[in-house]
Order: structure tokens, then C-alpha cells, then sequence
């Protein structure tokens, strides 16, 4: 569907870096990345508003460099969605499809369905000034979708909402996206978001790709530690890989003080070698059991959180603490175990 080949862009002292991006028809793809990690800036790129160095873009195989923003196929939904102030919520929706004169019985059934799809019917005679956040969101949703674009890309929309009304915007997302199988691309640094919504994910950091993949490739087997601390996980240790074969290996990790055992194959010419290794927190848990392999024996304390709790345990004799979430907010700050499961220990490559 979209394909970006090798693109550069530099602007000032911040580049794009052979950025290498393929999305397929019909699937929500999230480029998720911090603030300033480029993501508007290869959104300008796709648009039009910037042209790259070098790098090529392809839509459903077509080259769409060299063509003007208007004729690009991109329906577009940014942060501060746009609507006209002076126009009605039905001139609004309806302005794309006048612009690009794409006016014909299939578009129109295609804006009535969108209409009733998003429950904005009741709205059309309004203005936007008179519509709460929630309602000019799905106002602007349906704007950037009624021309039937080739794929729709949504910048940040729902980055200024409360948590409850974002929440009920990613469900009419999706469900927009599965009914209309609409291709769409993501820009978010939210993870919940990205999560929520998207098939697949792809890290950006500093101008360049540092993975994608499936949603449960990238967050739960982060290639890097720089992927990994994005991605919320504290727990990164050094270790020394002390036994490797086919079933697994053993790791000593000195800031630990112990060695974990991973599920993980590695090569026995990996002895001796050094590694990262990656835990998320709430795969770690609480346990009686000081028998089992990967038990940790130390101290916990406890921070709740509302529904959850997060949790500091410091091993015995260790100079660094693991940390724990955990549902609910009456954790024992009397354990002295933890179990650290040996197929949820993330064995970084980079």
C-alpha cells in the first residue's frame, strides 16, 4: 500500500535517516516515537509540504514525490484538526470532496454511511464553536474520510483530550478502521494508544527506524535498550551469558547479585559473551516459593497507584533494585521472594 524507500531529510541540525517504512492495505500502522523524533516531519514529507533530500515514496505503487499535496491520496486528520469556524459541520465534511469535485452518488452514500457510523447527524446545521472537543473529533474524523482517501493519516488527534474521552475515540477509530478497512497511519508517543489501535508498530528515535513490527514483537521483544527504556522498562542489567545451548541460557548479572536462567536459545560460542537483558515490571511476581529457579530473595516496598501497585525490590547484597506492577493496592511489603519467569526475560540483540 505505502512503501517510503531510503528517505532523507535533513532540516537544520535534525535529518531523517534512510527512513525504510511499508504499510499494508486495510491496517492501522503506529509510528510511534518521543517528541521531536520526527514523526510530523515524515508526515510533511508524505504530504507534500516537505520535500526530501533523497528516498523515494510509493502509493499502491505509484511514485507520489513529484505530485502536489491535493493530488497525493491522503485524507489527513492532525492535532488541531482544522475545521472552517465560519462553516457548518456539513460544509465542513463536505469541503474536501468540492475542492477535488469528486462529487458523485458513491461518495455521497459513503459520507451518509460515515454520518450515521459516527453519530454526528444531529450536528450538521452547528457550528464547529459550538461543538465539545469530543464531537469536533468525530467532525474532523468524518471530514478527513469522506473523500474515500487512499489512506488516511492521523497526526496526534487525540493527544490534547482527558484520558476517558481519548479512550471512547480510539474504540470509534477502530471501529471505523476494521468496517471501512481503512489504511491508516498512526503518529503517536502514546503507548496505550499505539497499543490500542494499531497491528503493527514501528520505533522512531532521533530521525531513524529502530524497529517495527508486530505490536507484540515490538513491545514485549524490543531489539534495544534504547527501544526498551522508550518502551517503559526500567529493568535493563548487564550480564554475562555463564551457559548457552538449544534450551535456553544462564545469565550472572552482578548488579543483581544472582543468575537468572532465560528460555531464550543461544549458541554455545556465546559464552562468556556480554548481554542486556530487559524485564518488564509487571511480569515479575510475588511469590512464597524460595525454591523454584529465578527466585529472588530481598526486600520490597511498595507505592500504590490506584488500581495498581508499583513495586521497588531490592535483592540481597545487590546494588541494584528490580522494579514491579502489579494489579491491586494491598501488597504484602513482607515478601521477601520474586519470581522472574525465564520466558518473559528479554535477551536485548542491540
Amino acid at each position: 500500500m505505502l512503501r517510503i524507500e531510503k528517505l532523507s531529510l535533513p532540516i537544520g541540525d535534525f535529518s531523517l535517516k534512510e527512513i525504510d517504512l511499508h504499510i499494508e492495505k486495510g491496517e492501522c500502522h503506529a509510528l510511534l516515537g518521543p517528541s521531536g523524533s520526527g514523526k510530523s516531519t515524515l508526515v510533511a514529507a508524505l504530504l507534500g509540504l516537505k520535500k526530501p533530500h533523497r528516498g523515494e515514496i510509493l502509493l499502491e505503487g505509484e511514485s507520489i514525490c513529484h505530485r502536489p499535496v491535493e493530488e497525493r491520496g491522503f485524507g489527513y486528520l492532525p492535532q488541531n484538526l482544522a475545521l472552517f469556524p465560519h462553516l457548518s459541520v456539513e460544509e465542513n465534511l463536505r469541503y474536501g470532496i468540492r475542492a477535488r469535485r469528486l462529487e458523485s452518488p458513491e461518495i455521497e452514500a459513503h459520507l451518509q454511511e460515515l454520518i450515521d457510523t459516527v453519530e454526528i447527524r444531529p450536528l450538521l446545521r452547528r457550528r464547529p464553536e459550538t461543538l465539545s472537543g469530543g464531537e469536533r473529533q468525530r467532525v474532523a474524523l468524518v471530514r478527513a474520510l469522506a473523500p474515500r482517501p487512499r489512506m488516511l493519516l492521523l497526526d496526534e488527534p487525540f493527544s490534547a483530550l482527558d484520558p476517558s474521552l481519548r479512550r471512547e475515540l480510539w474504540g470509534l477509530v477502530r471501529r471505523i478502521q476494521e468496517e471501512f478497512r481503512t489504511t491508516m497511519l498512526l503518529i503517536t508517543h502514546d503507548l496505550a494508544e499505539a497499543y490500542f489501535l494499531s497491528s503493527r508498530i514501528t520505533v522512531i528515535i532521533d530521525g531513524t527506524i529502530r524497529q517495527s513490527g508486530s505490536r507484540e514483537e515490538v513491545f514485549y521483544h524490543p531489539r534495544s535498550q534504547e527501544v526498551a527504556r522508550y518502551l517503559g522498562i526500567r529493568n535493563l542489567f548487564e550480564a554475562t551469558i555463564a551457559k548457552a545451548d538449544s534450551s535456553g541460557a544462564i545469565f550472572d548479572i552482578p548488579a543483581l547479585n544472582c543468575v537468572l536462567k532465560s528460555d531464550t536459545p543461544l549458541p554455545e560460542s556465546k559464552i562468556g559473551r556480554h548481554r542486556t537483558l530487559a524485564i518488564r515490571p509487571e511480569h515479575i511476581r510475588l511469590t512464597a516459593d524460595d525454591k523454584s529457579v529465578n527466585i529472588l530473595h530481598g526486600k520490597l516496598d511498595t507505592f500504590p497507584m490506584g488500581s495498581s501497585t508499583l513495586g521497588s525490590f531490592h535483592p540481597n547484597d545487590a546494588e541494584a533494585s528490580i522494579e514491579l506492577l502489579f494489579h491491586g493496592s494491598n501488597a504484602d511489603e513482607k515478601v521477601e521472594h520474586i519470581h522472574i519467569p525465564p520466558n518473559k526475560i528479554i535477551v536485548l540483540k542491540e
